[in-house]
């Protein structure tokens, strides 16, 4: 113990400045939260000696391996950014090889035939992949994979790695799309011939496989994207059988989770995490596909659904399981990974979340890659000897000076009806009296979503530029059980709401923020909740900045029911009120003809006479989860009521935070942050209080 916390100690006093220099640090830049990490995807060889993962570097990714015997490091291959490239993963297979996955952006043009096809461009939409194998060096290479060999093929659906087969030396398990539908082929690494194993359908998107690399578990895409389903068949049975479908954006669904994660010991049987018929958090346990069966619970939680687990995967066997409590959280279920575990996270101490990346070792040589972050860590690989419990940094995701950085902390409060919430608040650097500060709230996205401890793009920037920044994890939220996220049903622009504005109401009673001083941003469900405060909420907040929000719940359904989502060009998806998507989003805001007077209160764009705060928009251009359309016509309702207001377009940008898109990013961030110390001043100067 002593050991790990002096050398971790010593890692971290070499990247600290002394107190001088942190009371003068500048701000961070914009570029330290946009773009590229520049080290990511880390992997160990089984030996122990060797690490490979992926570096950024001016021209694109490489993938590397480091000796760490000679202390060498190597590239093996590259893919350059100017061609829309980027490395999607790498794994060792074996002590010798390599497995990575280069990625190509593609862009999805409707043809005369409504089917799709693909060009390069910059505005794309999606990703198709290429996979190889290679020696440590780079010699060797082979192509298991390469989708120019498919011309004039819909790549909707990319290939990628379903299972390295850890006891089969020559071969891996890789899903490519086809003509008759996706397959799952065994290829050899070192010649890359290969055989077909199984035949999905043309939505099958992944399998999962026992020990006998068997496929036991299928998903396939349903509802144009915007939905999918799990569906199991046992070692010798013909007939796949459907367990259960997901409906909605991203998964978001009503029912119970469900989700393999890969094999157990005997034939047949898997680890999945699953919600349970009667349970409200979702669990880790151990499947049976012939029956459908779970056969042993392995861990569950009565407050946080259950979201991942340390495996073995040479044994496969459960280490830990996982999830998101305040912080990453993991229960060690081997006694000899608990000792190892327990003395790691406890030297780290509580800022930190702590990652299980990888393991490797022969002999006396046992060594760990771990993964941390937190508020002043935006990603950090340290390898540990288990031999010697020492830990030593090896990459920094992100250099950032831990000066120019915010501090978060938990806090609890009472909402209106008695019910007990809470949520993450960041101090700015060199904050000491967190008092009567300026603030801006980030309400999270979703709104199946969650706020975690550490980096968000908007909160980390925000409070980096002087900014305390309010993230209340308010009911309709994921990651608590069903029946936390079933309580914000029918509740947008009212309980919801609620929830937020009571935990602004509760930092200001304690003195910590200047009810003179505060905005609100947010994106996607967020951005909902910051159109929605412009009129309902102008008591509490001075400025909004609604990023790619729902303004209008009628015209949001309308679109949604008439299929016009980008993953519907070329078919009708889940297009129609009986469509997954459609039903989701009906239960979730309420029902545009029944509930339509319910919805209409609390839509900005229906309320835009009754916006009294300065309002800025931003939204991608390329938006195919919230369609730009709903800014624009919030745009018009304010134009009409005489109010002025500014929406920012990002060309060539969609939903979701990505590196790939920094330039987008970086306008949003900036943009933002200028146009609210436009309306409540600067942010507080580190070490100023």
């Amino acid at each position: 113990m002593q050991r790990i916390l002096f050398m971790m100690l010593a890692a971290v006093c070499a990247f600290a400045l002394p107190a001088s220099a942190q009371q003068q640090a500048a701000r961070a830049p914009i570029d330290a939260f946009v773009g590229y990490d520049t080290y990511r995807d880390v992997d160990m060889s089984p030996n122990g000696r060797y690490i490979a993962g992926v570096r950024r570097e001016a021209a694109g990714d490489v993938v590397f391996v480091y000796d760490l015997q000679e202390r060498r490091m190597n590239v093996v291959s590259s893919a350059r950014a100017e061609h829309q490239m980027e490395i999607g993963s790498v794994e060792f297979k074996g002590n010798d090889r390599l497995v990575f996955v280069v990625l190509q952006k593609i862009h999805y043009v409707a043809s005369n035939a409504s089917a799709r096809r693909t060009r390069i461009a910059d505005d794309a939409f999606g990703w198709t992949a290429r996979m190889y194998s290679s020696n440590l060096d780079g010699s060797g290479l082979v192509s298991l994979y390469d989708p120019s060999e498919q011309q004039g093929f819909d790549r909707d659906v990319s290939g990628g790695i379903v299972s390295m087969l850890p006891n089969d030396p020559d071969n891996v398990l890789i899903i490519i799309p086809n003509y008759g539908g996706a397959e799952l082929r065994r290829s050899n690494i070192r010649t890359g011939v290969h055989t077909l194993v199984e035949r999905g359908y043309g939505n099958t998107f992944n399998w999962i496989v026992d020990i006998n690399g068997t496929p036991v578990l299928r998903q396939d895409s349903i509802a144009g994207g915007r939905g999918y389903a799990w569906l199991r068949r046992g070692p010798g049975q013909t007939e796949w059988t459907e367990i259960v479908r997901f409906r909605g954006a991203e998964g978001a669904n009503s029912g119970p989770t469900f989700q393999g994660l890969g094999p157990a010991v005997a034939p047949g049987q898997v680890f999945v995490l699953a919600r349970r018929d009667g349970q409200d958090t979702s669990g880790l346990y151990l499947f049976d596909s012939a029956t459908g069966n779970y056969v042993e619970t392995i861990q569950t939680n009565a407050d946080f659904d259950v979201t991942g687990a340390v495996r073995d995967l040479e044994h496969n066997r459960i280490l830990a399981a996982c999830w998101w409590a305040y912080r990453y959280t993991c229960e060690a279920k081997d006694p000899v990974f608990r000792r190892h575990w327990n003395a790691i996270t406890t030297a780290l101490g509580d800022d930190l979340n702590v990652n299980f990346v990888a393991s490797g070792g022969e002999g006396a040589v046992s060594r760990w890659i771990v993964q941390t972050s937190g508020p002043q860590d935006l990603g950090t690989y340290s390898l540990y000897d288990a031999n010697t419990h020492s830990l030593n940094v090896l990459f920094s995701s992100r250099q950032v000076p831990a000066a120019q950085l915010p501090t978060e902390r938990v806090v609890h409060y009472t909402a209106s009806d008695g019910r007990e919430l809470w949520g993450y608040l960041w101090i700015p650097p060199g904050v000491t009296n967190a008092a009567n500060l300026p603030m801006v709230v980030v309400p999270h996205g979703g709104p199946e979503g969650r706020d975690t401890w550490g980096f968000d793009p908007f909160a980390t920037w925000l409070s980096s530029q002087g900014y305390a920044v309010f993230q209340p994890n308010f009911r309709g939220g994921g990651g608590f059980g069903r029946s936390f996220v079933e309580a914000g049903h029918r509740q947008w622009g009212q309980r919801m709401q609620d929830d937020v504005t009571d935990g602004v109401r509760s930092l200001i009673s304690q003195g910590i923020v200047d009810s003179n001083r505060i905005c609100i941003m947010g994106w996607s469900y967020g951005g909902y909740v910051t159109f929605t405060a412009s009129f309902q909420n102008t008591d509490l907040f001075k400025c909004a900045v609604a990023g790619a929000g729902v303004s209008d719940m009628v015209e949001m359904q309308r679109w949604v029911r008439d299929g016009l989502a980008r993953s519907d060009v070329g078919g009708s998806g889940g297009a129609g009120s009986q469509s997954m998507s459609y039903r989701y989003w009906v239960q979730a805001m309420g029902d545009p003809v029944a509930d339509r007077d319910m919805l209409n209160a609390h839509s900005a764009a229906r309320n835009a006479d009754r916006v009294t705060i300065p309002l800025l928009m931003i939204h991608g251009e390329e938006d195919s989860t919230v369609p730009i359309e709903q800014s624009q016509i919030m745009e018009r309702a304010m134009r009409r009521a005489g109010h002025p207001t500014r929406l920012i377009t990002l060309e060539d940008m969609d939903h979701y935070y990505s590196p790939d898109q920094a330039d987008g990013w970086r306008i949003a961030l900036t943009e933002a942050s200028t146009f609210i110390g436009q309306n409540i001043g600067p942010g507080v100067a580190p070490g100023s209080q």
